[in-house]
C-alpha cells in the first residue's frame, strides 16, 4: 500500500495515547506540586505549634513564679542590696512533666539600673525607677502604714526564642 500525503495527515492512530500521556504528565506535575505545598504547610504548622507551646510554657513559668513568691522573696533576697539582689530559677518545670519550661530571673527594680552580672541582658533591661513607693491609689492600702517594692521578673524558654518580662510590686508594712 502506497502512502499518500492526504492519508498521513488524516491519520489519527495513536492520538489518544499521546493525549493520555500528556494528561498523565500534567496530573503528575500537579500532584507533585500539591505534595510539596502540603509538606511546607505541615512544617509551618509544626513550627507554629512549637512556638505557641514555648510561649505558653514560658508564660506558665512566669505565672507560677508570681503565684509562689515564697520561693524567691526570701529574707536573703530582701536583705541583699538593691543593685545586687537577684534570684535565678534554672530549668523551672512548673507543670511537672519532666521537661524544663523556662529559666526565670528576678531582680529589684531600682533607680540606678545597675546591671547585675549573674543576670542576662534582658533581665537587666528594666526601667530605672524607685524601688520603694506608696501603694497605688485605690489599692486599699494606707500610704501611712504600707509601701510597695518593685521587682522585675524575666522568663525565658529553654531554646531562648521566647522571653516574657513583667514588673510586679509587693506590699510591705512600712519600716519605722
Amino acid at each position: 500500500m502506497k502512502s499518500t500525503v492526504k492519508y498521513t495527515i488524516n491519520n489519527e492512530n495513536g492520538f489518544v495515547l499521546v493525549a493520555a500521556l500528556l494528561m498523565v504528565v500534567v496530573v503528575t506535575i500537579i500532584g507533585i506540586a500539591a505534595t510539596r505545598t502540603s509538606e511546607t504547610e505541615i512544617q509551618i504548622s509544626v513550627n507554629e505549634r512549637e512556638y505557641v507551646n514555648q510561649f505558653y510554657n514560658t508564660e506558665g513559668a512566669l505565672i507560677d513564679t508570681l503565684e509562689r513568691p515564697g520561693t524567691w522573696l526570701t529574707t536573703t533576697f530582701l536583705t541583699t542590696p538593691l543593685n545586687s539582689a537577684n534570684h535565678i530559677i534554672d530549668n523551672l518545670d512548673f507543670n511537672a512533666d519532666g521537661t524544663p519550661d523556662a529559666d526565670v530571673e528576678i531582680r529589684c527594680i531600682e533607680e540606678t539600673g545597675t546591671p547585675i552580672s549573674d543576670l542576662s541582658d534582658s533581665a537587666n533591661d528594666l526601667p530605672a525607677q524607685s524601688h520603694r513607693a506608696p501603694p497605688p491609689p485605690g489599692s486599699g492600702y494606707s500610704m501611712k502604714y504600707f509601701e510597695v517594692r518593685r521587682y522585675g521578673i524575666t522568663a525565658t524558654s529553654p531554646t531562648g526564642s521566647t522571653r516574657i518580662q513583667t514588673g510586679v510590686w509587693k506590699v510591705f508594712n512600712k519600716s519605722q
